[in-house]
């Protein structure tokens, strides 16, 4: 899931459009599940069974992380995932590693192989 992955690539087209932005500034205020949203925002067919199963296994710090560095991105007039992914599908599948790192940008969700 490298930085072009279908869901990232749409989630970033998605986010282009400031009435999506105010949808996900609303759904994060209402603490909705990052799967919720992205089935919400009808991302769902740009998810791979397997990035869905790691975003259904990450722990309640990485999500609330992951909902802060979003936030942060768009209130500073970002429209793309704040996210360093340097992962292959290979490493996808085999697990990886999640977590909120605090880069120049801001806080960046970082994805690695496990």
């Amino acid at each position: 899931m490298v930085a072009t992955a279908p869901l990232v690539v749409a989630t970033n087209e998605a986010l282009a459009n400031p009435e999506v932005q105010a949808r996900v500034r609303e759904m994060h205020a209402a603490d909705t599940p990052l799967l919720d949203m992205v089935d919400a925002l009808g991302l769902s067919d740009d998810m791979t069974p397997e990035t869905r199963a790691v975003i259904q296994g990450l722990s309640p710090d990485v999500v609330a992380g992951i909902k802060q560095a979003t936030l942060e991105a768009l209130d500073g007039g970002r429209t793309k995932m704040p996210i360093d992914c340097a992962i292959t599908d290979a490493e996808l599948a085999s697990g990886v590693d999640v977590d909120v790192v605090q880069s120049a940008a801001g806080p960046t969700i970082q994805v690695r192989p496990a």
